[in-house]
């Protein structure tokens, strides 16, 4: 049970909830409550003065001009939700929508300073407890008015219109909401614009892509180990004292992980070890072309400065997300303290867009780091194994120059490569001006949180082929010599997919081991 306050939520607490369907509550301490009701109470006493209010007594953005009388209040809250029922295309899926609504829960009870009625939260409780969750079109927010169009769904589900995720189905919400003994509940003065002018839906977007993006520092530093494992790659770049004279946290974070599988590997070599038995000697003579280097290529030895920039990019990201998922984003802002009502611009989603815009380039430089491991790990020519990684197979097999092995799956990792890289085009440039010129400045922070997410997906399906590719080497070579955690990720691999002795199709197979990837505890 999390306990929504509106300024302790945390990305796991929105994971729990969206996929564990974990139940929340309100606090029951007295003050809290009472903050909420002084808070709505102003709101109601300052709008019966007839001053102006935004989009309380007046339309919204560009037509604030137009000044309505109280008695309207109610009713055009409840238009703003019905115009902007114009969402499109593809929908979130019910776990996004759990985490939308406990995103803006969390933003309307802070400080009270949304002027929700106490009944509107306790109906967003009763939404997630009851699992009745709003079907929300992906497309029509521009990230500032905050989330209007998407959140309307939420709005509307609150009211009985529209549609909601209910026992596995999509049925009409009134439907839901009988089923399960609750009644609509009409929105009222400002609480259109307490729901949907805010930023939720990016936030709830980014907390899920973001906890999907940080499994994946592990498994690129696992495959940065067992392709060093593969090439018999040296230590030296993942010694504690390397990147403590870097400084960053994030490289030394990477480099330790690595370090702790290579550190029980027959092969790779400790730097002193290599010297003494891979280097030929001078003994006198002006020069010796040397068999072996004596550095490993940028992709292994610089690893974790690449993967570190990943880890250090996950860490202020998830601090800009959390900061924005317990914040107040909507407008007008109440604030009983200094008894003033602010019109301002909470609901700009700056920092979620820059968040995920960051995390995309991140995400696609170790994408990259993987398309250039696995071409020296499937390329016979810089590992001593076989040529694109197919048996040993003597010329006088009868499957000999019948056998292609992981070349094509490489041509699918660089594919796959190529397609991440053009999610790093930063979002937020793309902002211009609509709604007649009053939104002349827009985020774009929901199409950001949104193509984080897509990009991810793309990032498991390259790393289970590249996981694949890695694995078979290990066979290669003899899996006996490799770390003991290596041998472990082998062994559950094998469980999904067989050694490739004889071509065939692996399409079905790195499927499976993409879906094992985002779930398994090996790589926590």
């Amino acid at each position: 049970m999390k306990t929504i306050n509106g300024n302790e939520l945390t990305i796991e607490d929105v994971c729990d909830v969206a996929y564990k369907n974990e139940e929340v509550a309100l606090p029951t301490d007295k003050k809290f409550w009472e903050t909420l009701e002084k808070s709505r109470k102003f709101l109601e006493d300052y709008i019966a003065t007839g001053v102006p209010t935004y989009g309380v007594t007046t339309d919204f953005g560009d037509s604030c001009h137009n000044q309505i009388s109280v008695e309207k209040a109610g009713e055009l809250q409840r238009v703003i939700c019905a115009y902007h029922g114009i969402g499109l295309g593809p929908k979130f899926d019910h776990e996004t929508g759990r985490a939308v609504i406990l995103a803006r829960l969390n933003g309307n009870v802070k400080g009270g300073h949304s002027a929700i009625r106490p009944e509107l939260a306790r109906m967003m409780v009763n939404l997630l407890n009851h699992d009745i969750i709003p079907v929300i079109p992906q497309l029509g927010s521009v990230g500032a008015s905050g989330d209007l169009t998407p959140l309307s769904y939420l709005a509307a589900v609150i009211m009985g219109q529209r549609e909601a995720y209910y026992k596995g189905k999509i049925v009409p919400a009134a439907e839901a909401l009988k089923a399960e003994g609750l009644d609509p509940l009409p929105i009222e003065a400002k609480e259109g614009l307490a729901l949907m002018n805010g930023t939720s839906v990016m936030t709830a977007v980014a907390c899920l892509a973001w906890k999907k993006a940080q499994r994946l520092a592990n498994i690129s530093d696992f495959l940065t180990a067992v392709t060093s494992e593969i090439t018999r790659g040296k230590d030296t770049p993942f010694v504690t004292k390397v990147s403590q004279l870097k400084n960053h946290r994030g490289q030394m974070e990477s480099a330790v992980y690595v370090h702790n599988i290579i550190l029980e590997s027959k092969r790779v070599w400790k730097y002193e070890d290599f010297l003494k038995n891979q280097i030929e000697k001078l003994d006198g003579k002006g020069f010796v072309a040397q068999q072996n280097k004596i550095q490993d290529r940028y992709s292994i030895r610089c690893a974790p400065q690449i993967n570190g920039v990943y880890r250090d990019t996950l860490r202020f990201a998830r601090e800009m997300i959390t900061e924005e998922l317990n914040s107040a984003n909507d407008n007008p802002l109440v604030d009983i303290d200094t008894g003033r009502l602010y019109n301002t611009g909470n609901f700009y989603g700056g920092h979620i867009c820059a968040a995920c815009d960051y995390m995309r380039t991140a995400l696609a430089n170790i994408a990259d780091l993987s398309d250039k491991q696995a071409e020296i790990i499937i390329d016979g020519k810089f590992n001593g194994l076989t040529e694109n990684l197919i048996p040993y197979t003597p010329a006088d097999h009868p499957r000999a120059g019948l056998r292609l092995g992981f070349k094509a799956a490489q041509i699918t990792i660089s594919a796959i490569r190529g397609e991440v890289a053009t999610y790093c085009f930063p979002v937020s440039l793309t902002s211009a001006p609509t709604e007649a010129l009053n939104q002349d400045k827009v985020s774009m922070g929901t199409i950001s949180a949104r193509k984080f997410t897509e990009q991810i997906e793309l990032v498991f399906l390259q790393f289970a082929t590249h996981l694949l590719a890695a694995m078979q080497a290990v066979d290669l070579a003899g899996i006996k010599d490799f770390a003991p955690f290596t041998q472990k990720v082998h062994d559950e691999v094998r469980k999904m997919s067989a050694f490739v002795e004889d071509d065939r199709p692996l399409d079905k197979e790195a499927e499976t081991v993409a879906r094992w990837l985002k779930s398994t505890n090996l790589f926590e």
